[in-house]
Formats: C-alpha cells, structure tokens, sequence
C-alpha cells in the first residue's frame, strides 16, 4: 500500500467516525480568543492584548504538543496497522497527515485570535509600540508599528509554532518511540544527551518514559526560546533576537521531519507494535505502588466507594502519568502568578484556568473508558453504581482541588482580580460536572 492510499483510507476513517468537525471547534476557539483580546485591548492597552493572545496561543499549542504522539502511535489502530503488510514510510505519511491537520487547526485559532489585534487604531498602536517612549532631543520620534504590523507579527509567531506541532514534535515523538523499540532507557538517552560516557550497566529504567520525556523536553525548549523572543511582537527589545529564533525554529522543524521519514522507513512499523504491546504492559505492575498518602485520605472519605477510587487512583497514576505533570504545571503557573504578582496577569489565569478546565472534561471522559473501566467487568463485581460515581468524581475533584483550586485561590488572593475569580467559580463548576458526568453513565 503506499502512501497515498493510505492517506485516503485513514481520512476515510475518518470522515465516517468523526461527529464533530475540527474546522467548527477552530472557528469557537479562535472566536473566543479573539473576544478575550479584543475584551485586554480594551480595558487594559495594546501591550496586555498581545499577552493575554500570547497565553492563549501557548495554551492551545502546548494542547497540539501533547496530542502528537495520539496522532502517531498511541492511536486505536495502532496494533491493527502493526500487523499488516504496510511499509514504515506510508505508516508515518498518514500518522504525519494527522499533526499536520492537527497543527492547521490550532495555528487558525491563533490567527483568528489574533484579528482584534489588526483592527486597532492606527493612532493607539503606534504610541504603545514605539520602541522609544521618551520625547528625542533631536529628530522625529521611532515609528511604532500600524496595526497590519502588529497583525503579522503575531501571525509569524502562531505560523512558526504551527511548523513545530507539524513537523519537529512528530520528529521527535518518532525519535523517542524508535529508541523505546531499541529498548533504550531513560538513563541511556540522558547519558547519550549529555555527552557522558556509557555505562557498562545501568539500572532498569522505564522505557516508556522516553516517550514522554523527549518531547517535553523539545516543547519546553521551544516555548522558553518564543517567550525570550516575545518582546518583539510589540516592537520592543527581546534577549533573542526574534526573527533568528522563528527562522531557526522553522528549519529545524522542517530538517527533523525529512530524518524522521527516512527513519521511519524502517522503524515505523515495529514502533506501532512495540509501543502497543508496552501500552498493555504498563498495566501489568499496578500493585507494587499503592495509592498517596493524599489518596488513602480521599478514599476514606469515599467510604464504600474507597475502593474503586483506589483503582482509579492506582490506574490513572500509571496508564496517564501526564495528567500529574500538567497539574503540577498549573500549581506552579498559579503559585508563580500569586508570588510575582505580575502588571498583567489576567493572561496566564485566563489561559491556566481555561486549560485546566478543559483538561479536566478530559479527564472525566478517562475515566470511564478502558483501561480505566471495563463497564462489563465493573457490573459483574458487588459495587453499586453509586459507589463508582462516587469514586469516578471523587478523582476528578481531587485532581482539581490539589492542583487548580487551591493555588487558585491564593493567586486571586494575591492579585485580586474579580473577572478571574468569576472564572474560577466557573471553571470549578464545569471541572466538577464533568466529573460528574463521566461517573453517572450508565455501565454496560
């Protein structure tokens, strides 16, 4: 089969599968963005409008990050595609296919967020981004930007991010895959990484987490170079220069993807069974670590529903380690805005809220899917309904409460913004149905 065919087989799939249209939900969020910029730009200037676009379209992208390995391997498919005749070169066409369509969708909701932006006035723009503020001795004052510039600007930064999430995470998502089917493990990477000297004999290490460790750490690479670079979508000094750090981003985007296909040619298929087979693997030593000492507490006040919650716990910990890291991500981002207490920081409570919520309906839909539950197994067993919704919403509000509530709360409490406690409130509520949701569905 080449690549071509496989291409219009899976979007095939597709079609017939999909109930929502990506293009609708690009068009809701990027609407949404763009009323959140136009609602900065007018209450609180230029300059806050381009940060509050900023955080969103961080947001959204480190979202598209972390969605590229379920676009390349961790897929339903993944263990039928494996056991066909099909070439490593048309496996990674399509599974690219897939990051490139994700990346377009996420790289329009920055666009459109951004549109608020070219419709200031020209007059307002240009005061709040020329690079000198004080009156000259001499000469005419530094032309600011015109609203067309500050556009494109920003069009440049969301472009460039979208080459990222297109091409250089699905590089290196294929990179670390290709290492976890060679059986490296974490410490090996490091060692390679680092230029130290190989040891004769390592200590096991989890392989799987490779698959996780190399592409956060190229996305918290990239996001730490676009943030030294931002000050330049308001014309002002950056530590970096921006242009050389969007130009280099892109040709390394485009130089990892055209190594990554001649690497998957051979590897592709392998990887799709490998990390299969480690999917189902990593159930298999759930017992040897028992829940937190935060967990044994929420499951005694479960009380009958303290068992299942211990399974949940137990499998959730296991099967989706990145929803401990990206809360403990946003306890830092909320614990941060609270200590610094930025000029500006309804952006990164808007964007941190925002996404913890969504995340958190995410979460809620885990829940009840395997291999989290099995609903057959769970109505065979002598646990009452009840006691499952009280476990599956015992989870998701724990989660919510220990790394978004009360962090939250001492950031609103620091900065003493009334709109972001609104939000708050109102995340909580939609965190909290959810998990509700997810838990009263009916077992099959």
């Amino acid at each position: 089969m080449t690549s071509r065919e496989l291409i219009r087989w899976s979007s095939l799939h597709e079609r017939r599968a999909r109930r929502t249209r990506w293009t609708t939900l690009a068009v809701a969020g990027g609407a949404a963005l763009a009323a959140f910029v136009a609602w900065r730009a007018e209450v609180a200037g230029v300059v806050a409008a381009s940060h509050a676009w900023l955080a969103g379209t961080l947001a959204a992208f480190a979202l598209a990050f972390l969605r590229v390995p379920f676009h390349l391997y961790w897929r339903a498919d993944a263990a039928l595609l494996a056991q066909l005749p099909i070439d490593g070169g048309p496996l990674f066409d399509a599974a690219l296919v897939r990051c490139i369509r994700a990346a377009a969708v996420t790289t329009l909701v920055a666009l459109l967020g951004a549109l608020p932006l070219a419709a200031l006035p020209a007059d307002v723009v240009a005061e709040a981004t020329r690079p000198l503020h004080a009156t000259p001795i001499a000469g005419a004052s530094p032309p600011g930007l015109t609203p067309l510039a500050l556009y494109l600007h920003h069009a440049a930064l969301a472009g460039v991010l979208g080459l990222c999430a297109a091409f250089l995470l699905p590089a290196v998502a294929t990179w670390a895959a290709s290492l976890v089917t060679s059986g490296a493990s974490v410490l090996e990477v490091a060692t390679a990484l680092g230029g130290a000297p190989a040891r004769s004999a390592s200590p096991p290490a989890s392989s799987g987490a490779v698959l996780g460790a190399l592409p956060g750490f190229v996305s918290s690479v990239v996001f730490a170079l676009v943030l030294l670079a931002t000050p330049w979508l308001v014309n002002a000094a950056a530590p970096l220069p921006a242009p050389g750090v969007l130009a280099a981003l892109a040709v390394a985007s485009v130089l990892a993807v055209l190594a990554a296909r001649a690497l998957a040619q051979r590897v592709m298929g392998t990887i799709l069974r490998d990390v299969s087979a480690l999917d189902r693997q990593r159930l298999a030593t759930l017992e040897i670590r028992p829940p937190t000492a935060i967990e044994q507490v929420i499951a005694r006040l479960l009380g009958d529903a303290g068992l299942p919650y211990r399974k949940d716990a137990r499998l959730m910990r296991r099967r989706f380690p990145m929803a401990y890291a990206l809360g403990a991500l946003a306890f830092i981002v909320l614990a941060v805005v609270g200590l610094a207490r930025p000029r500006d920081p309804m952006p990164w409570l808007v964007a941190t809220l925002a996404g913890a919520a969504m995340y958190s309906v995410a979460l809620a839909g885990r829940l009840r899917r395997p291999p989290i539950e099995l609903p057959r197994l769970s109505a065979t067993l002598p646990i009452s309904a009840a006691a499952l919704s009280r476990a599956k919403l015992g989870w998701a509000a724990g989660w919510w409460v220990l790394f978004v509530l009360v962090p939250g709360a001492f950031a609103l409490a620091r900065v003493r913004e009334p709109a972001a406690a609104v939000l708050l409130v109102a995340a909580t509520v939609v965190a909290l149905v959810a998990g509700t949701r997810g838990a009263n569905r009916r077992r099959a």
